[in-house]
């Protein structure tokens, strides 16, 4: 006889079924019964809570089936559900009454400080939560390869106050970036209280007083300790990832974890340098006088503490180890006293060992934050189950990427950056920022005036930061020391590690190629004057003969997308070039002709060949104005003269063709904009399409 799914019969069935299940389990020795009759126990379990009416008890039997029977959730998606909307039910219909936001309007700034790797899982929970009761965090991403970042960039497109940066080392330099975030909150954000967190940490009132009430008694020109325990989520297994982590019922360790962690004075961080150590848990203060160094944490804070959620699932602990430990091991070896018992909870992951969640808890006690904090809705957390083998994978790579670049870099090649002033001062500071900010310390900085005056006051701020400025551009060539050079133009932007990644591709290759392009992989409009070269996946590192690669970009009519700060040359090749000076007529770079004489030059090295890689380690392109592009076209033009050799009929006809369709539209929409085209670069423009 059979039933529909909201019969009456199936109500208050599960811990009928529970059993069932159980008995099946431990006295049907054959496994395909076995397995038949398992199925049809779950689906009775799961009619019986659609069916409504199910007792307290039910969910927590059925949340047993998942500890001790179902190793695998996949083919049990629909257990999993419906046992995740009971659970959600359950916990709704005993919440306490909910707690409004905190107000900031206390007068103090407090700025939260975090580095983050891999915490999909948690990440919009610790920021939503955090920003409860800080008024800004900044988060440093340590390569993470899951959807952390992701996550992170869809929360700050919200306007949530977040600040991103990258940390480019695979090593794991918490203390050293830690500390970074520290200053940069107390000097750059003006913060007057700074909370150095990890994104498993959550600050919570033990009171009824708020958080946001209890830091703004605490001192500006102190270290604040604050103790710390294990918390977890009474029913993890079944609860959705896109829940708020303190929107459920919690375990809490009854003894506070060992140590303490530490709330840091912005005025004590402006007044003295005072490094963190590894994990937050105390400062670094020098008794100059003495030449003595002490690890500092203050008195204790009185009304909160951190809930530190260390454990979320097998797969997030399994993925914390598995990617954790070799990233400290890269910094300290095996012998070292940080990381905690990060090595031996390795060993059990190496093992194949199930993890533990009561490890290192005595007893655990129920709590409920639901009635102390707010609880926010998550938006963006709807898949975080972990893939520790992915993670894993990306992890070796960076770290290995790495060895060689150490490798690499041993011998400390020189590299010669040039940031040319063009009497555009906001790009050109943009820039020089962006070349000053490059981890890569075996360099100088050189900037040739080729157009405009540089202001007694730029050039005091320039030479402040051990750049050498030439009036004369005719001096570069003579000053160029290095064995590689680079080329920032005003506006272009790098990537903090682009120098140590290309110096270190171009050390280590067989081959030694004259330039090496970082590319885009973008696909752009006919009318961009921009083309990237897209290399395959299989390629990995594409090659491509200068001359045939010149030729390429004559027939498009296009360049690099990254201009010149995507590309890394020696030192031979610009001399060749004669430091590309003819390339910035009339005070503007001529990107066309520049690629010429470059590739032109380096096909007249030993090895002719540019090198391409897929990593982009620049800035967008800028995006060009109409005048901009008209300029282009006359470039393209007249090269396309000079060079036209080179061209067959084909060819020949494809270009005319296509110069004349984008002069109609840039003539058409230049008017449009109510340009005036009888000044300017239109002249010449609307002669040269006369020409066509």
């Amino acid at each position: 006889m059979q039933y529909e799914e909201s019969a009456e019969v199936w109500r208050n069935r599960v811990t009928e079924f529970t059993y069932l299940w159980r008995m099946a389990g431990t006295f049907v020795q054959d496994a395909t019964l076995r397995g038949l009759l398992e199925n049809a126990f779950e689906e009775g379990i799961c009619r019986s809570f659609l069916a409504g009416r199910f007792e307290p008890n039910d969910v927590g039997l059925a949340e047993e089936l998942i500890r001790f029977h179902i190793q695998d959730k996949r083919g049990h998606e629909r257990f999993y559900e419906t046992l995740q909307a009971a659970r959600r039910a359950q916990d709704e219909s005993t919440a306490p009454e909910a707690v409004q936001p905190a107000h900031h309007d206390g007068g103090r700034k407090i700025v939260a400080i975090s580095m983050v790797k891999n915490e999909m899982d948690v990440i919009e929970s610790f920021v939503r939560h955090t920003l409860d009761f800080a008024d800004q965090i900044l988060i440093a991403d340590h390569k993470s390869t899951d959807q952390t970042r992701e996550i992170l960039e869809n929360l700050q497109k919200e306007g949530l106050p977040i600040i991103i940066e990258d940390v480019a080392d695979a090593r794991y330099e918490q203390a050293e970036v830690m500390t970074h975030l520290l200053q940069e909150a107390a000097e750059t954000y003006a913060a007057d209280l700074i909370l150095p967190l990890d994104a498993d940490e959550f600050l919570v009132p033990t009171g009824k007083t708020s958080v946001r009430t209890l830091l703004e008694q605490l001192s500006a020109e102190e270290v604040h300790a604050i103790p710390w325990r294990k918390y977890v989520q009474q029913h993890a297994a079944v609860t959705s990832p896109n829940t708020f982590l303190l929107s459920v019922p919690l375990y809490r360790a009854a003894d506070n974890d060992k140590g303490q962690k530490v709330i840091v004075g912005g005025e004590l961080v402006r007044r003295e340098h005072v490094p963190l150590v590894q994990g937050n848990h105390g400062i670094i203060r020098t008794n100059k006088e003495a030449h003595e160094q002490s690890i500092v944490f203050g008195n204790l804070a009185k009304g909160m503490e951190i809930a530190h959620f260390f454990w979320r699932s097998p797969a997030q602990i399994r993925s914390k180890y598995a990617v954790g430990w070799p990233n400290i091991v890269a910094k300290y070896t095996v012998n070292t006293t940080s990381g905690g018992s990060y090595r031996e909870a390795f060993g059990r992951v190496l093992r194949g060992e199930a993890p533990d969640m009561n490890e290192g808890v005595r007893q655990w006690k129920q709590c409920d934050l639901r009635g102390s904090v707010p609880l926010p809705e998550l938006r963006y957390s709807k898949e975080t189950e972990p893939d520790v083998l992915a993670n894993v994978m990306a992890s070796s790579e960076a770290l290995a990427e790495e060895l060689a670049e150490t490798r690499a870099l041993s011998e400390q090649p020189l590299v010669t950056t040039i940031v040319p002033y063009l009497g555009d001062d906001t790009a050109f500071n943009t820039s020089l920022a962006s070349a000053c900010a490059e981890v890569y310390p075996w360099r100088e900085l050189l900037v040739p005036v080729m157009a405009g005056d540089l202001t007694a006051t730029l050039a005091s701020e320039v030479t402040g930061q051990g750049v050498r400025i030439l009036d004369e551009p005719s001096a570069l060539l003579s000053s160029v020391h290095g064995k590689y050079v680079e080329w920032l133009l005003p506006g272009e932007t790098v990537k903090p590690e682009k120098l140590r990644r290309m110096v270190s591709c171009m050390e280590l290759q067989t081959l030694p190629y004259p330039l090496l392009l970082s590319d885009a992989g973008q696909a752009y409009s006919e009318l961009s004057p921009y083309i990237d070269v897209g290399v395959e996946a299989e390629t990995n590192l594409q090659q491509a003969d200068c001359g045939a690669f010149w030729h390429g970009l004559l027939a498009s009519g296009k360049f690099p997308s990254r201009g010149l700060s995507g590309l890394l040359m020696r030192r031979e090749v610009f001399e060749a070039c004669h430091g590309l000076l003819d390339g910035f007529a009339d005070g503007r770079p001529h990107f066309l002709s520049l690629w010429r004489t470059l590739l032109r030059t380096s096909g007249e090295q030993p090895c002719r060949i540019i090198s391409v890689m897929r990593d982009d380690y620049t800035g967008a392109a800028p995006e060009p104005s109409l005048m901009d592009i008209a300029a282009h076209q006359l470039d393209w033009h007249a090269l396309c003269v000079e060079d036209g050799a080179q061209l067959d009929a084909a060819t020949k006809a494809k270009i005319l063709d296509r110069q004349r369709r984008i002069g109609i539209y840039l003539l058409e929409h230049a008017l449009a904009e109510g340009s005036d085209l009888q000044s300017g670069i239109w002249p010449a423009y609307q002669q040269m399409l006369v020409t066509l």
